[in-house]
């Protein structure tokens, strides 16, 4: 993958106009692992097609039938066709990341969502809050547990603990206690992982990369020391990418 400057705000304005979707790619194009993988899977994919052709004149029967077009699995595939414990291999690949379509190469730039990336939908998930737990309540406005009667029937519940939680968010924004997680609320920031991340792989300490953005980021709330901040870009690069596709613009 190309390296940007990290030390150069303006090589990032390129990420002023990106969505959820472009974000998240991001994020996954830096993650090491990912990048292993496409390198094995595009050396396979141009055996084959130095094998079978390439679209029209490509043999897809003979493609489909040469061991090297399948990969092995034992977990859930989602939507790919299994024949016994085989699937194909692009279908894999995005399967295992999280996304539809041909497995693109990490060095592709703002991909177009849709044609060349479309993200797998994931649940929502649903925290459980045990009594007094302090994990999930303790310190945070943002969070709140409610409860329900699942002897009685739930719509009303459900339609009482929604105009409950509108008029709770909208009291907490006014109040400067809760800040919406969108995109343009957090883009700033994330840029500002991004060169904590290109910085980092060009060989820079964690500190040192540190030393150079904090002033620039200060304002996007990035705050810590270098390593809580690489352990927070790491964490987005390693699975987080996968929840910022959720977030409203």
């Amino acid at each position: 993958m190309n390296q940007r400057n990290w030390r150069e705000p303006e090589h990032y304005s390129y990420t002023d106009a990106l969505d959820a979707a472009q974000w998240a790619w991001e994020f996954l194009r830096r993650n090491p692992d990912y990048q292993r993988d496409w390198q094995w899977f595009q050396q396979r994919w141009q055996a084959l097609e130095s094998r079978y052709g390439k679209p029209p004149e490509r043999d897809f029967q003979r493609w489909q039938h040469d061991p090297d077009a399948w990969v092995q699995v034992d977990d859930d595939t989602g939507e790919c066709r299994v024949d016994e414990d085989k699937v194909l291999i692009e279908c894999w690949l995005g399967a295992k990341w999280g996304f539809y379509k041909f497995p693109l190469d990490p060095a592709t730039e703002q991909p177009c969502i849709g044609e060349q990336l479309t993200w797998r939908e994931t649940e929502q998930p649903v925290a459980r809050v045990q009594d007094d737990d302090a994990v999930y309540l303790a310190g945070d406005a943002a969070h709140i547990a409610l409860g329900f009667d699942l002897d009685l029937p739930l719509r009303r519940q459900l339609e009482a603990a929604r105009h409950y939680l509108q008029v709770r968010q909208a009291r907490l924004r006014r109040s400067g206690e809760v800040v919406m997680r969108t995109v343009g609320n957090l883009a700033g920031h994330w840029c500002c992982l991004l060169r904590m991340l290109d910085g980092v792989d060009g060989g820079e300490s964690p500190d040192a990369v540190y030393a150079v953005l904090a002033a620039g980021c200060a304002e996007e709330q990035f705050t810590g020391t270098g390593s809580d901040l690489l352990a927070e870009a790491r964490q987005l690069v390693e699975g987080g990418y996968r929840e910022i596709v959720r977030l409203p613009g």
